[in-house]
């Protein structure tokens, strides 16, 4: 019988604690989920970006598990007051070992919250040009036309000139042709000026233009420049690389090309 009782004083002294952190830990794991979803839906209602989200959401559902974590341990009686410092310490002798890491994070959140660019965005940089497929602490990811996936540092990305192609609504098409010198330079320009009147992707404001440029030594070069809606740029400019060499072959309009004449002496 005394041994029956030591055994319950035992379970009840020991056992208990255990039994209310596990509580503790089940119930408060539950509740950070349930709080985390709370709190991104209500920053889903707003216009924040979505790549913004997923990092805010990453970083609660971190902070979110460590405290009850914590709590846990400190229902089993363990001083938390000192947890809490060796935890301080080691995090900053983390930063420290990391700091390249960290500063990556930093860029990372620069980015998101600057806003140079959003997911989508076709952007220029380090020689590739893609779209924006995701920011994440570390790395941000370009997806090329040719579906290459480019992985960039945050650190490079916040420290490097980039070209954002998605930033405006319109972007102007710049191209340069170049005809012989016996073509009629008026009746070519209106042959290019009726091409990008007809297409129904160029815009009529701002006003396009065709000039002649310059006076090359094979040929004539004349600018083009029309604007358009920045998601159709690349359409219009194949569609004009073509309809205007159709119109140019139609009308008799002579495209040069270099050559190099060789005259053989004999004695």
């Amino acid at each position: 019988m005394y041994k029956t009782i030591d055994i319950i004083q035992y379970f009840k002294d020991k056992g208990q604690p255990l039994i209310d952190a596990l509580l503790v830990f089940v119930i408060g794991w539950y509740l950070a989920k349930l709080l985390l979803y709370i709190i991104i839906r209500m920053i889903k209602k707003s216009s924040v970006d979505p790549i913004v989200v997923s990092f805010i959401k990453s970083i609660l559902d971190i902070i979110f598990k460590v405290l009850v974590i914590v709590t846990t341990i400190a229902q089993l009686g363990v001083n938390t007051t000192s947890l809490v410092t060796v935890l301080a310490t080691g995090g900053a002798a983390i930063v420290l070992g990391l700091k390249d890491s960290m500063t990556g994070v930093v860029s990372g959140i620069i980015i998101l919250f600057t806003k140079p660019f959003t997911k989508g965005d076709i952007i220029e940089v380090k020689n590739y040009i893609g779209k924006i497929e995701r920011i994440e602490l570390l790395y941000t990811f370009l997806l090329t036309f040719d579906n290459k996936l480019v992985v960039i540092p945050n650190n490079e990305l916040a420290s490097s000139t980039f070209v954002n192609y998605s930033h405006e609504d319109i972007r102007r098409v710049d191209m340069t042709l170049q005809v012989h010198y016996d073509s009629d330079v008026e009746k070519v320009k209106r042959i290019v000026m009726d091409v990008i009147e007809s297409h129904e992707l160029s815009l009529k404001e701002p006003e396009p233009y065709v000039r002649v440029s310059e006076y090359q030594d094979h040929a004539i070069a004349i600018n083009l420049r029309v604007w358009t809606k920045t998601d159709d740029y690349y359409l219009l400019k194949d569609d004009l690389i073509e309809l205007i060499k159709e119109e140019f072959d139609r009308n008799g309009v002579v495209i040069p090309y270099q050559q190099l004449d060789v005259h053989i002496m004999k004695d």
